[in-house]
């Protein structure tokens, strides 16, 4: 902007501007907007509603990237978005009819790329084994996919999401992060992640409290095609809602709010896989916050005494979602009816991965929609990352994802914060999430995030003055202990 405006008052607006959209009261009206647009949609019965709701967002977040390259002013509008977002399943037929609205967003990207980006760099840990998942994606299925799959416009923007498109966005963000803009980058990206998960406890709650009255007469779970999704943005922001109770005790609440409103989605992945979480993010932060490990007991406790006095209550209200569970998991353990999708999709993977081991059926490929007919625009996925990975990539995809695997966890735990133990909850469950759904590989926000959280990891383990906590020191001390006792 300051090649376009070049006065000290412009630039001065400018700088103020940027501040404004690194803001809590930026957040705060974000949020705000988001709600309403989502109260609003519950109550208008016009379809498209959400649509328009979303164009909204992402007009407000083109405008916010012409103003500022910081990565975290731009990461914030961009969540809400997708919040809003999520609730248009099944609408490709109607963005396609708006599809000249992207052009004026396209050419804000374009902008912000020009104007505020930085000499692209390798230089990132990641770099590496994110080039070989790129290669492995790009060639999953050689000799088997047809070639309208593979160009299918699904398979083109996953392939480049997950791949090269991903690798060249680490490559541009990576110079962009720094710890010298003025503020704590982890303070910061705490502080994202609880307010966008706020915001997907509260329009869940809202969904609730909007149709009352349909929870009354059914007495339990309401159906949501956004569960899942909402599910995940929970379980990835959890752990941040534990982190910054070092500072404001009551976030500890929010962890829990988080919890019960995943419950209320009536997602199994979320009821599952959010309970582990909770108990990790539990277990982690008593283990070494422990200036607040009464108010941990004390909150544990009272949950665990309210849910045993309603446990039939509670049982009943979550039946939809218990039936669905124990179904898939009949089906998957014991061999049921064959009903599952899920399960079906796993055997196919399987078959597929054994029918092609090597470069795998590809990830754009359509065979399998005689199990399920994917919505319009999406691929057929496997839901569950090893066998998509197994049976998309083969065993070339399995070297290079294990191999990012192992690189990212070692950047994690090469320097033991409690800031990089928070990042591995989150990480770690969006991993847990992804056995039962695409997760992590879906490109946009799920994969974008975790690209953007290692950036952070790498940058803060040196920038940003941090405590390390002692993992495995007791386990360390007695080793050493037995090895003197030998020696002696």
């Amino acid at each position: 902007m300051e090649y376009i405006f070049k006065s000290e008052k412009s630039i001065k607006t400018i700088e103020e501007i940027r501040k404004f959209l690194l803001s809590d009261r930026w957040m705060a009206i974000l949020f705000a907007v988001s709600m309403i647009i989502v109260g609003l949609h519950s109550h208008l019965p016009k379809e498209g509603f959400h649509i328009w709701g979303s164009v909204v967002l992402a007009y407000i977040t083109g405008i916010c990237f012409l103003f500022t390259g910081d990565v975290m002013a731009m990461l914030i509008p961009t969540l809400f978005t997708y919040l809003v977002a999520i609730r248009c399943y099944n609408s490709l037929a109607a963005f396609k009819e708006i599809w000249y609205l992207a052009i004026p967003l396209a050419i804000m990207l374009l902008f912000n790329l020009i104007v505020y980006g930085k000499k692209p760099t390798i230089k990132g840990s990641q770099f590496l084994p994110m080039l070989l998942v790129s290669f492995a994606v790009t060639i999953g299925g050689v000799g088997v996919i047809s070639k309208e799959d593979y160009f299918g416009g699904a398979a083109i923007y996953n392939m480049l999401g997950i791949g090269f498109g991903m690798l060249f966005v680490y490559c541009i963000l990576f110079p962009r992060i720094s710890t010298d803009n003025g503020y704590s980058l982890i303070e910061k990206l705490t502080k994202i992640m609880v307010f966008v998960g706020l915001a997907g406890a509260l329009m869940i709650i809202a969904h609730y409290i909007i149709n009352i009255n349909d929870v009354i007469d059914k007495g339990g779970i309401l159906y949501m095609r956004w569960r899942n999704n909402t599910s995940t943005i929970l379980m990835m922001a959890m752990p941040f809602a534990f982190f910054s109770a070092n500072k404001k005790s009551y976030s500890i609440i929010i962890g829990f709010i988080f919890y019960l409103a995943m419950l209320l989605t009536g997602s199994r992945g979320g009821m599952v896989f959010g309970t582990i979480e909770l108990v990790m993010c539990i277990v982690m932060f008593v283990l070494y916050d422990r200036r607040r490990r009464l108010a941990y007991a004390i909150i544990c406790g009272c949950f665990v005494i309210v849910a045993l006095i309603f446990l039939p209550e509670i049982t009943q209200f979550l039946n939809y979602t218990l039936k669905r569970l124990f179904r898939v998991l009949n089906e998957f353990l014991l061999g049921g009816e064959d009903t599952e999708t899920r399960v079906r999709h796993y055997a196919r993977g399987v078959e597929d991965f054994l029918n092609h081991p090597v470069f795998g059926t590809g990830l754009g490929n359509m065979t399998n929609r005689d199990i399920f007919k994917s919505k319009p625009g999406s691929l057929c996925w496997y839901h569950c990352e090893p066998i998509q990975i197994a049976g998309s990539f083969g065993t070339v995809g399995i070297v290079a994802f294990i191999y990012q695997f192992i690189k990212r966890n070692a950047l994690i735990w090469k320097k033991a914060t409690l800031f990089n133990m928070t990042i591995f909850l989150s990480y770690i469950s969006l991993e847990l999430m992804s056995l039962v759904n695409p997760g992590i590989l879906c490109p946009v926000p799920y994969l974008l995030l975790i690209t953007i959280f290692m950036i952070v990891v790498e940058k803060c383990d040196d920038g940003e003055a941090q405590e390390k906590i002692p993992i495995l020191k007791k386990f360390r001390e007695k080793r050493k202990e037995k090895k003197e006792l030998v020696t002696k």
